[in-house]
């Protein structure tokens, strides 16, 4: 591995800490306060004196190895047949054999191809990681290929729910059509420029596949950019990717909206890994009565069997260095190169513990959604391609995206089924062996029900070492600006975070702001943050000993999604400190869409 690369951490955002969460989970930097705490503080983090932090150049883990080849050793997933026993055109024959080196089909591609390429509406159950993404690709491609394109015309339309699973299928739709002369592919997403959105609708060509985001494409649908609305009358291929997440993330109005401006007579083709209730009206509103159902998953669990998994319940206090000893463990294991993810419950608790496991020596990136589009990317990418890194995430990594090679994966704190199940999809991928390992605090153990019917076991605490980095990186928290704003951030983060789901733990309120002034001690912190009256009330905390800020904090521009990027403003270093403002206002105004769409026609079952 380049060590220079690894050591490199992506700069952040410079406007990312100006956005305000819509819920308290994340919510804005919690202020400083005089005021003293009134609930006790527990025993500190225990460390000896702190060795030498080894720069990320010179990280834990066995001398660089040569990356692994994507392919599985032994691949599962693989079936018999051959992608020439499909009737498909020379050119994407041409692009699978020589670009992609594809030779036989997965299960799931072998399983719904023949009937997708026979033009049906398809409602599709697949696991993520089993090559589904070229299930609908291959089918949308050789369509076009058969259909005369008239000018800057939008052929085929594909909406997925994150941008980096957007950005994915971009990537294998071009290289799918490197081939073909008149089907060139385009992406747009959140968080990224909207003037170059418009330059590629600019271009005489155009592009006859778009890959979007409901977000960003609603957006142009609604300002009418480049003759979005009309350039959608001519789509001949829907493809909704990852529908059950599609409407969990609450796109289930601008997905409607975007259904008015398509045409009737097209194909639809819906990908989802669950089928909850909440699907039945896009089930309705997308596909033909007589579309077909291919379920490649069975009533089989979805988790890959081949992933061993294992559980380990420490307390609080123990939880980081835990995680460092895990982190150890598996490099010590793993001298052919390793590649791991660990997730957290907030976006703000991977961007604090990326920060402390950086500073004590480990080859750390970032990935979540309080960091910008054009990191994300760049991150995504380099966790594709190398090998003996590790990556801090929140649940923008969860499902959707291939990271190939993922060898170890580590959930820290609660979580739900589902997205312990989608988390643990990341590794064992394609028939790969993999292991999975979930860290609970005591507090969590009542999640475990949900997961009684999985094969896992218990495992002790993992002995930590006498010179603990980490925990030494811990303990300098005070006399470091920029960790103790982290661990501030992460303090209001856990907090909410818990705070919604204390009927889950059997936890009362009270309790709870007990536990989280012993987790702003175990991330370091010299005393109870302050948080601000008005986040404070949308907890329903009032009255419970919480720290309360004297002053309110500068106007700010409100946080967007994560498929619409962050609100944009001005560096901190040129906003002053934090002051009430005379007539300053709300910004979040400035950022509203105004006006409304065009009057669409009236949704109806397509025939």
């Amino acid at each position: 591995m380049d060590s220079q690369a690894a050591s490199t951490k992506p700069k952040r955002n410079r406007n990312h800490w100006k956005r305000k969460n819509k819920s308290a989970t994340d919510e804005a930097t919690p202020a400083a306060s005089p005021a003293p705490a009134k609930v006790p503080m527990p025993k500190k983090l225990k460390a000896t004196p702190a060795p030498e932090i080894l720069p990320a150049s010179e990280a834990v883990g066995p001398p660089p190895a040569p990356a692994r080849e994507s392919t599985a050793k032994s691949i599962v997933h693989l079936s018999d047949v051959s992608f020439k026993s499909l009737s498909i055109s020379k050119e994407s024959a041409q692009a699978l054999s020589d670009v992609m080196k594809y030779d036989k089909m997965t299960k799931v591609q072998n399983e719904t191809l023949p009937i997708v390429m026979q033009g049906k509406d398809v409602l599709a159950k697949s696991k993520t990681g089993t090559g589904k993404t070229m299930a609908f690709l291959l089918p949308t491609i050789e369509t076009l290929a058969k259909t005369p394109r008239h000018g800057n015309e939008i052929l085929a339309l594909i909406l997925s729910p994150t941008r980096e699973l957007a950005s994915q299928i971009d990537v294998e739709a071009k290289k799918l059509t490197t081939f073909h002369k008149n089907i060139p592919v385009a992406c747009m997403v959140g968080g990224t420029s909207m003037s170059k959105d418009l330059r590629k609708l600019q271009q005489p060509q155009g592009f006859a596949i778009l890959v979007a985001t409901p977000g960003r494409l609603h957006d142009h649908i609604k300002n009418d950019t480049g003759g979005m609305q009309g350039r959608l009358r001519h789509v001949q291929v829907l493809v909704l990717d990852e529908a059950d997440r599609l409407l969990d993330m609450g796109f289930r109005d601008e997905i409607e909206r975007i259904l008015s401006y398509l045409p009737s007579a097209r194909q639809t083709l819906l990908f989802s890994a669950t089928l909850p209730s909440s699907l039945e009206d896009m089930k309705r509103l997308a596909l033909k009565k007589n579309y077909e159902y291919v379920d490649t998953v069975g009533e089989e669990d979805q988790t890959n069997a081949q992933v061993n998994q294992s559980v380990i319940v420490c307390t609080l206090e123990e939880h980081i260095v835990a995680l460092e000893s895990l982190l150890l463990e598996h490099i010590a294991a793993s001298p052919d190169g390793y590649k791991i993810m660990a997730f957290f419950p907030t976006a703000r608790a991977a961007g604090y513990m990326a920060a402390v496991f950086e500073k004590a020596g480990f080859p750390i990136i970032e990935m979540h959604s309080r960091k910008s589009q054009s990191h994300r990317t760049k991150v995504a990418e380099t966790f594709r391609q190398r090998d003996n890194l590790i990556m801090f995430s929140s649940d923008v990594s969860a499902r959707g995206v291939d990271y190939p090679g993922v060898s170890f994966i580590v959930q820290v704190g609660l979580t739900d089924r589902e997205q312990y199940i989608h988390r643990l999809g990341r590794t064992g991928r394609a028939g790969r062996d993999g292991e999975g390992i979930l860290l609970l605090s005591e507090f969590e153990k009542r999640f475990l029900k949900d997961l009684v019917d999985m094969p896992m076991t218990t495992r002790p605490v993992p002995p930590t070492s006498a010179t603990s980095r980490v925990a030494s990186v811990v303990q300098r928290c005070a006399v470091d600006k920029a960790l103790t704003q982290a661990a501030e951030q992460a303090y209001q983060a856990w907090l909410g975070y818990y705070n919604s789901n204390l009927k889950r733990l059997g936890l009362t309120k009270d309790r709870l702001v007990s536990m989280a002034a012993e987790y702003s001690v175990v991330v370091g912190l010299a005393e109870v943050p302050a948080l601000q009256k008005k986040t404070i009330g949308k907890m329903g905390l009032q009255n419970m000993g919480l720290r309360v800020a004297d002053y309110a904090p500068p106007a700010q521009n409100r946080g967007q999604n994560q498929n619409r990027g962050p609100s944009q403003g001005p560096p901190r270093s040129q906003q002053g400190p934090p002051r009430s403002q005379p007539g300053q206002g709300n910004k979040a105004a400035a950022h509203k869409p105004q006006g409304h769409l065009n009057q669409p026609p009236s949704h109806k079952r397509r025939n």
